[in-house]
């Protein structure tokens, strides 16, 4: 396996070649760590080097460790799935009663999301509650503000992506272990594998190796802005940890010692709404599931602070990357898809290709902006499909934020009846697969994150 070359001169080229000062990269492969690596800075104005060891805010891939918070008190007998959050927070309001603990942490309470601001104000917008990056919260202010989230779903109908239900899963975390999840965390799974950095974020306390977040501004590379102490450890990603750490995350994925192997599964399975249907991207207890090439992709992406990460695992190739990066707009999504493609060519990623029918993409587009729309046309979609979509998936689609105006729609795949494009969003691509039947309907679409 000679791959570790090749890694060093497309790593190295990507902090070269754009304003991410610097990523610290893990691989695990087949059980062994086979990459472990820092390039670029960690520090722009100290010139201080990544290494393994330096230590990265978790942004969102907080989230799959607050599940793990979770299931560790599930495995004790603390806590069941489907307990109703009102019993472990009773001082929420009534409409909260038919939330469960399974719909928070599979994003399907029916939360909205809260909209960063720098000071007091009041309203929102598509269900966001204004939260005020400059002020210190408590415990009872978070709450205070989960209230006044109004419901985008009821629970358990649909999915949003929401910081919301897991800010919520951490203090739920907090009052059965009688600790903050972080803690319980440190003395049940940190301490154990050898997660020697792992800890809660902290604006005050000295972390050696710690870097330094990033933003770009008018084009020109910035420090972060600043958010209050409590606002960087709460439940929906307030986590500091190295590569180093991240590997041996990695390794107990696969071949667990604290957490049971069914645990783990259950962490990872796509959750069912009502209907019956998972949601439109999989999304599980703290992960999101896709597929690459025909491969199961487990992932999740983070970011705050200054900081972008990325997790992924691709079981069936017994393969799982980590990228960390120092600015908020590393690509590291698209970096880790193309590491994973370096160390197994099964899984390369997909890249545009020249378009020959640049009609069809055209009209692809338009049907992709109706969709976000909210008024997908009935008569474009096959019976399946149409019964598929409508029954909640178009409206999760248009809920997520996909904007299409204004971007090009790349095409990177093309077969018999089928396309694949990608969308670039925001430091992400959106990859979108469609293909038709004789008719000229579609009959099979599917969406996912890279």
């Amino acid at each position: 396996m000679n791959f570790t070359e090749q890694l060093d001169r497309y790593l190295q080229s990507e902090v070269e070649n754009s304003q991410v000062p610097g990523l610290g990269v893990a691989i695990v492969h087949d059980g062994e760590i086979v990459h472990l690596k820092g390039y670029g800075l960690a520090n722009v104005e100290n010139l201080t080097p990544v290494t393994p060891d330096t230590v990265f805010h978790s942004g969102s891939t907080g989230k799959m460790f607050t599940s793990a918070s979770v299931m560790f008190l599930l495995q004790d007998g603390r806590i069941k799935l489907d307990d109703p959050l009102s019993r472990y927070i009773p001082e929420g309001p009534e409409n909260w009663a038919g939330i469960t603990i399974r719909n928070l942490l599979s994003m399907m309470a029916g939360f909205g999301n809260f909209d960063i601001v720098f000071a007091a104000t009041e309203g929102g917008e598509g269900g966001a509650v204004p939260l005020n990056l400059w002020q210190d919260h408590s415990d009872e202010q978070l709450i205070d503000l989960a209230r006044r989230s109004p419901f985008m779903y009821q629970p358990g109908q649909g999915y949003q992506y929401s910081n919301t239900g897991y800010i919520l899963a951490g203090l739920v975390v907090a009052r059965v272990s009688g600790k903050p999840y972080y803690e319980l965390l440190r003395e049940r799974l940190f301490e154990p594998i050898g997660m020697a950095t792992a800890r809660e974020a902290s604006w005050f306390d000295i972390v050696p190796n710690r870097a330094a977040g990033h933003c770009i501004r008018d084009g020109k590379l910035e420090n972060r802005y600043w958010a209050a102490p409590t606002l960087q450890r709460t439940g929906d990603g307030g986590l500091y940890f190295s590569p180093r750490d991240i590997a041996h995350w990695l390794l107990e994925l696969d071949n667990p010692t604290v957490l049971r192997p069914e645990t783990i599964a259950l962490m990872s399975e796509p959750v069912l709404m009502q209907n019956g249907q998972p949601s439109f991207n999989n999304y599980a207890l703290g992960w999101q599931n896709s597929t690459i090439r025909g491969h199961r992709k487990i992932r999740h992406g983070g970011t705050w602070d200054g900081f972008r990460a990325e997790i992924a695992r691709f079981p069936a190739r017994k393969l799982s990357v980590c990228v960390l990066g120092n600015t908020d707009e590393a690509q590291v999504a698209r970096i880790g898809q193309k590491i994973a493609g370096i160390v197994d060519p099964a899984l390369a990623p997909y890249e545009p290709i020249a378009d020959g029918n640049e009609a069809l993409t055209k009209r692809d587009l338009e049907l992709l902006q109706a969709i976000v729309d909210r008024r997908a046309p009935r008569e474009s979609f096959a019976d399946e499909a149409w019964r598929l979509w409508s029954n909640g998936w178009f409206e999760q689609i248009a809920a997520s934020g996909v904007a299409v105006e204004g971007v090009p729609l790349e095409l990177t795949q093309e077969d018999d009846g089928g396309r694949r494009y990608r969308l670039e969003m925001g430091g992400y691509h959106l990859h979108w697969a469609i293909r038709r039947d004789a008719e000229g309907r579609v009959s099979e679409m599917r969406f996912h994150m890279e």
